[in-house]
């Protein structure tokens, strides 16, 4: 299989960088780079709301070329408190949602 299990599609909203800084437990950690990626969450009652997702990333020109276009990514998940969280894998490219004609 070559394929991921569960991939995110969406739009690049954006592209930055996270100031480093210290945590509240006192570690201090690097800045790194970070997507925001724009999607359609299904709701229960049918239609869709605008979710806006910020995810770790490796290269930030990766992304940053894709910026306003709709992109595929194989994303991993996990369960923190109540909320379910994102990471995308290392190794991972962001792809064209639909292949160019």
């Amino acid at each position: 299989m070559d394929e991921a299990m569960f991939t995110l599609c969406g739009q690049v909203a954006n592209v930055f960088v996270q100031p480093g800084g210290v945590s509240k437990k006192g570690d201090a950690y690097e800045a790194r780079d970070k997507v925001q990626i724009l999607g359609k969450l299904p709701v229960p009652g049918g239609g869709y709301r605008f979710e806006l997702i910020d995810l770790g990333i490796d290269d930030a020109e990766e992304f940053r070329a894709f910026t306003g276009k709709t992109i595929r990514v194989a994303v991993g998940m996990y369960a923190r408190a109540s909320a379910v969280s994102y990471f995308i894998p290392k190794g991972s490219k962001p792809l064209p949602a639909r292949p160019q004609a």
